[in-house]
C-alpha cells in the first residue's frame, strides 16, 4: 500500500484483503510503504518479486503523475506492472468549505475569472490526477486557479476545512467524511450522471458546463513477470471479493463505487488514459 496507514487507499486495502484472503486460502497482510507522494510504495511492487505473494493499488489515473513525472524518479513504467483487475471507481466533485461565500459552482467560476490565478485551489500533488484534472477543466472552461499542491488528499481536505484554499477538486471518497459532517459544500459532480452519494448535486454538465466525465479506478496488480496463472488466480480473487455483499456495502461506506473490471480491460483502460495524460502533464512540467 503506497499511501498512509489510515489515507482513503488504505482503508480500501483492509476492507479487500480479508475478502481475497478468505477465497485463497491464505493471509494477506497490508503493508504500508508511504512517501514520495506513493513513489516508494510503487518502486517497492514494481522490483518485487514477481511470484505473486506482492500486489498492491496502482489506481489509475493517479499513478499517471508518478512515473510520467521526471522530477518524481521513479522506478517504473506502465510496463513495469500487469494488473489483476480494478474493484472499485471514485467519482470526482468539486468542494468548498461550508464558510464559503460561493453556493454555486457558477459563483466559483465566475469569481476565477474575475480574478485569474487569485482564487485557490488545493490538489494533492503536483502532476497527480488532481492537477492534471484542474487544468482539463481550466482550458476547456478558460479558467485560471492559483492552484496549491499538498502532500496527500488528507491534507489537501484540511487546507479546504481550514479555508487554507478556496476549493479543491478530488475523489469522492476524499471528501464525503467532511460533507456528511457539514464542513465541506459539494458543489457539482464530474461525470455523467450525479453520484450516489450525493444525489441532490447536480453534474458539471447539467449546470451548463461542457467538460469530459473523470473518475478515478481502483486498480490492483502485481509485478511484471508474474506468471499468468498467478495473475489469473488473483484476478479470480479480486472478482469474487468485489461481488461480496459485505464488501460491497463496506466499498460503498468508504464513498466508492463497488465495479469489477478485468485485468485485460485494466490493461487498456491504462494504455488508453496514458495517451491522454501525458501530454497534459508534460504541458504542465514545462510551464513550472
Amino acid at each position: 500500500m503506497p499511501s498512509a496507514a489510515g489515507a482513503g487507499n488504505d482503508i480500501l486495502a483492509r476492507i479487500m484483503a480479508p475478502a481475497m484472503a478468505e477465497d485463497l486460502g491464505v493471509n494477506i497482510k497490508v503493508v504500508n510503504k508511504e512517501g514520495g507522494n506513493q513513489v516508494i510504495g510503487l518502486n517497492a511492487l514494481a522490483s518485487a518479486k514477481p511470484d505473486g505473494l506482492s500486489l498492491g493499488f496502482t489506481n489509475i489515473p493517479s499513478i499517471f503523475g508518478r512515473y510520467l513525472d521526471p522530477s518524481k524518479k521513479a522506478g517504473f513504467d506502465r510496463e513495469s506492472f500487469a494488473p489483476t483487475g480494478s474493484f472499485a471507481l471514485n467519482d470526482i466533485v468539486i468542494g468548498v468549505n461550508k464558510d464559503s461565500p460561493y453556493a454555486t459552482t457558477q459563483e466559483l467560476f465566475d469569481a476565477v475569472k474575475a480574478s485569474p490565478g487569485t482564487i485557490t485551489v488545493g490538489t494533492d500533488s503536483r502532476a497527480g490526477d488532481d492537477h492534471v484534472n484542474l487544468r482539463t477543466i481550466e482550458k476547456e472552461l478558460g479558467l485560471e486557479a492559483n492552484i496549491v499542491h499538498y502532500n496527500s488528499g488528507a491534507d489537501k481536505i484540511a487546507a479546504l476545512v481550514s479555508g487554507e484554499v478556496d476549493f479543491a477538486l478530488g475523489g469522492v471518497s476524499s471528501f464525503i467524511g467532511q460533507a456528511k459532517s457539514g464542513e465541506i459544500n459539494v458543489l457539482s459532480v464530474l461525470s455523467d450522471v450525479p453520484s450516489p452519494f450525493f444525489p441532490e448535486v447536480t453534474t458539471l454538465s447539467e449546470q451548463g458546463f461542457e467538460v469530459a466525465p473523470m473518475s478515478n479506478n481502483f486498480a490492483v496488480s502485481v509485478p511484471a513477470g508474474t506468471p499468468a496463472p498467478t495473475v489469473a488466480a488473483l484476478e479470480a480473487a479480486l472478482q469474487a471479493a468485489t461481488e461480496d455483499p459485505d464488501v460491497v456495502t463496506a466499498l460503498e461506506n468508504a464513498g466508492t463505487v463497488p465495479n469489477w473490471m478485468p485485468a485485460a480491460d485494466v490493461a487498456t483502460l491504462w494504455e488508453e488514459r496514458e495517451a491522454t495524460t501525458k501530454p497534459i502533464i508534460e504541458e504542465l512540467i514545462a510551464g513550472e
